[in-house]
């Protein structure tokens, strides 16, 4: 009872702790992340009444006081830094503010993460629930960082949205692109204001195109390498009035309009997706009192769940918890990097197929390089955007066969050495005993299994395990038996123990269920990698419509080129960022060679269609002549984006509440009302038979 009482007082006392950091992180955001678009700068600090610039400078030294530890700590530098560089990109060119959010998130997440162990292991105390409760935090930890850190990202997009406005408003007043930029950063907000104050810096730099390479480095979206790269272009080359009025001017619409039109898709789809997560995650939470609930009030439960199948089941549970969690990671992952091939270094693919033997073994089961079903791998792993070679790709699928197989021999072992513990040390309940046994019998239930458990091992000492050894050694003992029956009824009760006990054992079903396993998870790659290549496909005309609007906005300039677009393309791509940036490598050594080349590496449709024009224009027709229809169409277009973003967001809806919901339903079925039927089935011929003895 102490200790229930005190494990109560850590859990109240941790609330607490949590709460406050909730409070102080709410009243730091108020001041230093206002969404408003006519916040000021930091500056303003200075105009808060005393206490509160206090208190303001009292938590900034703390935060970059922690920061400074951290580094000094070589795994919590790791993580510190991996989160910097997500914020580092949105505060390029603040270093405090940069440390100081970074600190907010890790603190905040610390403690969260905190909180949800605590709570995990006080319910869950079994090594296998410990083990689930690690990877549980690890989820929801990574959760709760994607959400801070896209809290940002979706702000700045906000706050680009007001300052772009306001360009448009002072550009009106006296026609100068720098000083529209700069009036409209001194009243945007901070995040905005700052990559403002920039692009203003590289415009009035001494080489602006050298300035505006740096700044497309450290731009934390596409929507400021647009802006920047349309405000370089007018200010180097002029404005120019068209029929539908200042080049500038509606170029800038047509990048606001793409800005409101991502932050719309962003909210709506964390609007719909943002709790799925953790209805995914929160089965857990709900095993043991559900198991609690099902051993008080349905005591053969009990055996059940403490059985080999139980803990089968239990394994199934978590499994599908964590299928679902990383299902909905890839559903619900809205910025642009996320689709982008990313490059590694020091890949553990490379080391590994390095060795000889392995190296052996892959090109035994991969196809060879001309064979289709090598190319048929290639393409998928293409159209998925995973940056892997085929061999690499296979020596994943080997090396995760392998680790199935003897995890599931390995589950095997245990499942027969749990079978055993339970036969030799678990409760023998007599056939009168129903329901909820008192202390009096489960205390006799355990001297049966003491009693039963000696016999068992002087008969194992002594080789002697038959039906006639297990009776002549009972009745050595005739003070222990009140008749001839009780002792019978002992007799076939070890030696149905002995049976038991002899059964467990390695089969060879269990053995083919191992490589069963396997075998899924050789094809598990291949099946993400399906699952990825889908997700991704709703993006792709996502991604070409943007182009069609930046051809449009470049269309209007004179002296815009095929390269000139190909360059903003790739600079505005993510999925097709790879493929772009080699036709721009070989582009210089022909033109319709690498355009050829990037229809060949990018087979999408639409974008095919997009590159062709490209290709007439290249050689026959002038730019605005081969896109005439994308001003003429735009209204068309525009609507048309609208709705497949629809589409889009309700697909990725639908998959998201199919997923997310998976568990629950696996948890409250295979965990409590298939085991529930099963168990009231044998209790019910268990009364069959006492009834019939009773006849």
């Amino acid at each position: 009872m102490e200790l229930k009482t005190a494990l109560y007082g850590i859990v109240a006392v941790s609330v607490l702790i949590f709460l406050i950091l909730l409070i102080v992180y709410q009243w730091m955001s108020r001041r230093s992340a206002r969404d408003g678009p006519g916040r000021a700068s930091r500056d303003d600090r200075e105009l808060l009444p005393p206490q509160r610039r206090r208190s303001a400078r009292l938590m900034h030294r703390l935060l970059h006081q922690s920061y400074a530890d951290s580094m000094k700590i070589p795994l919590l530098r790791r993580y510190v830094s991996e989160i910097r560089r997500r914020m580092a990109g949105i505060y390029s060119y603040d270093e405090t503010t940069v440390r100081s959010e970074t600190m907010k998130i890790v603190w905040m997440t610390f403690a969260i993460a905190f909180i949800a162990a605590l709570l995990l292991v006080i319910w869950h105390r079994d090594i296998l629930s410990v083990i689930v409760v690690l990877l549980v935090v690890l989820m929801l930890h990574n959760t709760i960082v994607d959400t801070f850190v896209s809290r940002v990202e979706n702000r700045l997009l906000r706050q680009l949205s007001h300052m772009i406005s306001d360009v448009r408003h002072h550009y009106h007043a006296h026609g100068m692109v720098e000083e529209a930029i700069y009036e409209a950063s001194e009243t945007a907000s901070y995040e905005a204001a700052e990559h403002g104050k920039k692009v203003y810096e590289m415009l009035t730099s001494n080489n602006p195109e050298e300035s505006l390479d740096r700044y497309y480095e450290v731009a934390p979206n596409r929507f400021l390498k647009g802006f920047a790269g349309i405000s370089h272009f007018i200010r180097e080359f002029g404005d120019k009035m068209r029929p539908n009025g200042s080049m500038y001017l509606h170029a800038l619409t047509k990048l606001n309009a793409e800005i409101k039109l991502e932050a719309m898709r962003r909210d709506k789809l964390n609007y719909l997706l943002k709790s799925l997560t953790l209805v995914a995650v929160a089965p857990v939470l709900f095993t043991k009192p559900i198991e609690s609930w099902a051993r008080n009030n349905f005591p053969a439960m009990g055996q059940f769940y403490d059985s080999k199948f139980g803990f089968i089941v239990a394994c199934s549970v978590y499994f599908v918890i964590l299928a679902s969690y990383l299902l909905l990671r890839k559903i619900q992952e809205t910025d642009e990097g996320k689709y982008a091939a990313k490059t590694r270094k020091g890949a553990w693919e490379k080391k590994w197929y390095g060795i000889a033997i392995v190296r052996l073994l892959v090109e035994r089961v991969a196809p060879p390089p001309r064979h289709r079903l090598y190319y048929k791998t290639s393409a998928l792993l293409k159209d998925a955007n995973i940056p892997l070679p085929v061999e690499w790709f296979y020596l994943r699928r080997i090396l995760l066969c392998v680790l199935f197989v003897m995890g599931s021999l390995s589950a095997s072992v245990y499942l027969h050495a749990l079978g055993t513990n339970n036969v030799l040390y678990g409760p023998t309940r007599s056939a009168a005993m129903f329901g909820t046994a008192d202390e009096t019998e489960m205390r006799k239930a355990y001297e049966r299994t003491e009693f039963d458990r000696q016999l068992i091992l002087r008969l194992g000492k002594e080789g002697a395990y038959g039906r006639e050894q297990i009776a002549a050694a009972l009745r050595n003992m005739p003070q222990l038996f009140r008749n001839q029956t009780e002792m019978g009824e002992a007799a076939k009760r070890i030696a149905t123990k002995i049976e038991m006990l002899n059964a467990e054992y390695l089969k060879w079903w269990e053995v083919m269920i191992a490589v069963s396993f396997g075998c899924a998870a050789y094809y598990a790659p291949v099946w993400v990698a399906m699952f990825q290549k889908r997700m991704r496909s709703m993006e792709m005309k996502n991604e070409v419509d943007q182009f069609h609007t930046v051809i449009a906005m470049l269309c209007e300039f004179d002296r815009i080129s095929v390269e000139n677009i190909l360059e903003w393309m790739e600079r505005f791509a993510s999925i097709f960022k790879e493929p772009l940036q080699n036709c721009l490598l070989h582009y210089e050594a022909g033109a319709d060679r690498a355009l050829e080349e990037l229809k060949m590496h990018a087979p999408f449709v639409p974008f095919v269609r997009t590159v062709e024009k490209l290709q007439l224009a290249a050689d026959k027709i002038p730019v605005k002549q081969a896109f005439d229809d994308l001003e003429s169409e735009q209204a068309f277009y525009y609507e048309e984006r609208k709705q497949e973003y629809e589409r889009m967001i309700d697909a990725k809806a639908a998959w998201g509440k199919m997923i997310g919901f998976t568990p629950l339903y696996t948890l409250v079925f295979m965990y409590l009302v298939i085991p529930l039927v099963y168990m009231s089935m044998n209790q019910m011929n268990v009364y069959y038979e006492q009834i019939q003895k009773i006849n």
